[in-house]
């Protein structure tokens, strides 16, 4: 694009030479200046949008993945044969600032299956898992009344969960199989039946509308119908747990299968929430 920059925020080309820029070389220590002083990212953006001194020609605006380029970038302290703006005891403190401040927790293969079953021990709605501070990874509860929050880090989260599901295992015959539900039928299910009856009383339809009509009425029943799945996988489940000791298929297997819920309780531990309403706690997965 025409308008991005052809020499880095802080540099000008004159005279056929990379030369610092008088107003720009000044910002970029003022930059590192006020990160080291505590400004976040998104703070100096705002700070350099108000002082109106423009990343790009096209638009006055800054946004933190500027301020974060400048930052990380060496030719400040005299890479690639650029003049050095600041020194390096400054760039070498920010970059220690940005490995302390970074909040950023990515996420494991692991706690996957965790976080899409994650809920709050007290009110069981549903946990959102938020950044790290300190190490650890901040759970918040969705339901403004409660606003439970739990720090816990993955490594022992998964732990948590792991053990759980390994004294689970040891117990296939707490995998009773939830009890199928009769689906009621819906308005759309009810307006086809009537609409049925009406065109059978009638009389004066063509055979392809009632046709099409009594296809709608089939498909709707059908999906009214008790699902047998839960309850095939959970007996499947069970007969391969009663058989030898768990691999980690099987853990993998029994989190998809058997549990519907996870559990995060105030005191940083866990239950599992089962599919057919039991809750497994500590205690009774090891006693069980």
């Amino acid at each position: 694009m025409a308008w991005q920059r052809k020499t880095p925020f802080g540099y000008m080309i004159r005279d056929g030479l990379i030369q610092p820029h008088p107003d720009e070389a000044d910002a970029v220590r003022y930059i590192f200046r006020q990160y080291q002083a505590g400004a976040s990212l998104l703070a100096i953006a705002e700070d350099m949008t108000r002082q109106g001194i423009r990343y790009h020609s096209h638009t006055a605006e800054w946004n933190k993945n500027m301020v974060k380029r400048i930052l990380e970038n060496t030719k400040y302290i005299g890479a690639g044969g650029y003049p050095r703006l600041v020194p390096d005891e400054d760039f070498s403190a920010a970059q220690r600032l940005r490995t302390e401040r970074n909040t950023y927790a990515p996420l494991s293969t692991d706690i996957r299956p965790i976080q899409g079953k994650a809920v709050c021990g007290l009110c069981g709605m549903k946990m959102i898992r938020g950044n790290r501070s300190h190490g650890l990874v901040h759970w918040k509860c969705q339901n403004p009344d409660c606003g439970q929050s739990i720090s816990l880090n993955d490594e022992a989260l998964t732990e948590l969960v792991d053990a759980q599901l390994r004294g689970l295992a040891l117990t296939p015959h707490l995998l009773t199989a939830p009890e199928p539900t009769q689906n009621e039928p819906d308005l759309d299910a009810i307006r086809l039946q009537n609409e049925l009856t009406l065109a059978l009383n009638r009389g004066s339809e063509g055979p392809e509308y009632i046709k099409t009509l009594a296809l709608a009425v089939t498909a709707q029943r059908y999906g009214q119908l008790p699902d047998s799945t839960p309850a095939h996988d959970m007996e499947q489940l069970r007969a391969r747990l009663e058989e030898g000791p768990a691999d980690a298929g099987a853990l993998a297997a029994l989190m998809s299968v058997a549990v519907r819920a996870v559990r995060l309780t105030p005191d940083k531990n866990v239950e599992l929430e089962l599919v057919n309403g039991q809750i497994i706690a500590e205690k009774e997965a090891q006693s069980a």
